[in-house]
């Protein structure tokens, strides 16, 4: 069977990987760029970055495949959510791509939830108004630019974009298009409704299909430029993390997953829409067509994770592994350190655009490595509280799936295991999202007969596994409710505000 090539277009790099139908990647080539952090809120990104790594990583790709005589089965894209880029009909970018982390719309965002009401909007949409999704960055671009405005033909989120580039048709799918609150989750419709209460036109929108539907082929430009064949067809697999979870076997109830990149995403299955009362978690759709998602997000993670890495670890030291090895000296609590991980406002459960992050409780007696482990364990409890919250709506959670960069640290993994106090499982390969979307492919061109087939073929059954440790638990249930204590003093206080730059 002829191997699957995956582009993953994620929010610090693009990644091209071939998958054999085994699930052994066979080439992996990355480019790497980085968003634009803006005052007021905003984060931009040059829609060239995606041409260059696209250019980049497709030309690599093509070497490969010509070098080895093969010829993949398909292109199978998946990525980002809720950006939003406004181009012409040419395709071409009238303004940057505004990102999924951008909060310029905040006020947008608190005036449509009161003209329409949150919970109309929740029931609809499956989604919160908040300005991490896209529509409420539509109406920035329509009430700020509105030159940019009268000239777009059609508003594309990342995948869209690069699909685009790929085939020439503007066309998106429903898992992308449950994250810009302008599609009715139970119909997979672009929603009348959320169009005219938002006044956006509906034209300005992208064909809805399926996810894993074949876009187009290949355009012939793209492939003399970068010695991809021909013709090929290309799939939207969908959203990132509607195709982590399809690799981290979110494929029936009872089962959720972390996805900790960029931000942390946690997901379980549904096989109906189903609503939190108080609008915390989202109901999205999955990349399995005709099912749906609970998830609820998390900002930054790995970026703080990151961040953290090239702040205060230079030369030599400036490793992710000697940032690991510090965390593990610290003991369990991190000596009393605390990490609130809210840099760029919260997502769920709290939905706080004006939250900020914070080390708390540091003291001349704390070290680099305390620093270091309260980053895994501020980011594990918000997680865990999450997991709580999913487990309320669609039910009880056995077992925990992790991918993305921070869980190559098996400490991180443990700090999980304990705070959750539930298996977590790690899958031979990391890079979950892109082994989705070649799952997604497979089923599409009929390789495998089901998504269950699929992951038994590219993943495997076998993982690693955490269990959680009892005592390790009990403390982490103690400092959770202190960190609980700590958020609802400053937001009741109202000292977030007081900090808006």
């Amino acid at each position: 069977m002829e191997p699957i090539v995956t582009i993953d277009i994620g929010t610090m790099s693009m990644r091209a990987i071939l998958y054999d139908m085994e699930g052994k990647s066979l080439f992996i080539s990355t480019y790497e760029y980085h968003a634009t952090y803006l005052p007021r809120g905003y984060v931009e990104q040059e829609t060239e970055d995606w041409q260059k790594g696209l250019l980049h990583t497709l030309q690599e790709m093509g070497a490969f495949l010509k070098e080895k005589g093969i010829h993949p089965a398909a292109i199978s894209v998946t990525s980002q959510r809720a950006s939003v880029i406004p181009v012409d009909r040419a395709g071409n970018p009238l303004y940057r791509a505004i990102t999924w982390q951008d909060k310029r719309s905040e006020l947008i965002s608190n005036d449509l939830a009161e003209d329409m009401s949150m919970q109309v909007i929740y029931r609809k949409t499956g989604l919160r108004a908040n300005p991490y999704f896209s529509l409420p960055k539509m109406m920035w671009v329509k009430s700020e630019m509105p030159d940019v405005y009268a000239k777009t033909y059609k508003f594309l989120g990342v995948q869209d974009y690069v699909i685009y580039l790929l085939t020439g048709e503007f066309k998106t799918d429903w898992s992308q298009a449950a994250r810009t609150m302008l599609m009715n989750i139970k119909t997979f419709k672009w929603s009348t409704d959320m169009l005219a209460g938002s006044k956006i036109d509906g034209n300005l929108l992208p064909e809805l299909q399926p996810p894993g539907s074949i876009a187009g082929s290949l355009h012939a430009d793209v492939a003399s430029r970068t010695g991809m064949p021909e013709n090929i067809p290309v799939i939207m697999a969908g959203g990132d993390q509607q195709n982590a979870a399809l690799a981290l076997h979110i494929l029936k109830p009872g089962y959720a997953e972390a996805n900790t990149g960029t931000g942390s995403f946690v997901i379980a299955f549904s096989g109906k829409p189903v609503f939190d009362r108080k609008c915390r978690v989202l109901c999205s759709a999955s990349a399995m067509p005709g099912k749906w998602i609970v998830e609820a997000g998390i900002f930054n993670t790995g970026a703080i994770y990151r961040w953290y890495k090239e702040q205060f670890y230079q030369g030599k030291q400036a490793t992710y592994e000697k940032l690991n090895e510090e965390a593990a000296n610290s003991a369990v609590g991190a000596n009393g350190v605390l990490l609130m991980p809210h840099f760029e406002g919260s997502a769920a459960p709290f939905w706080n655009p004006r939250a900020k992050g914070m080390f708390f409780n540091l003291s001349l007696g704390t070290t680099r490595g305390d620093m270091a482990r309260s980053i895994f364990e501020g980011i594990a409890l918000e997680i865990a509280e999450n997991i709580a919250l999913i487990e309320s709506i669609p039910g009880e959670i056995e077992e925990i799936s992790v991918a993305g960069g921070m869980t190559r640290a098996k400490l991180f993994n443990q700090i999980q295991s304990d705070v959750c106090y539930k298996p977590v499982v790690q899958y031979r390969n990391s890079e979950a999202t892109s082994l989705g979307a070649a799952m997604s492919a497979g089923v599409t061109l009929g390789i495998f007969d089901s998504y269950t087939e699929a992951f038994r073929k590219l993943v495997g059954e076998e993982g690693s596994v955490c269990k959680p440790n009892a005592e390790n638990h009990i403390a982490y249930r103690r400092i959770q409710e202190r960190r609980e204590y700590l958020y609802d003093t400053l937001d009741k206080a109202e000292v977030y505000p007081k900090f808006v730059k």
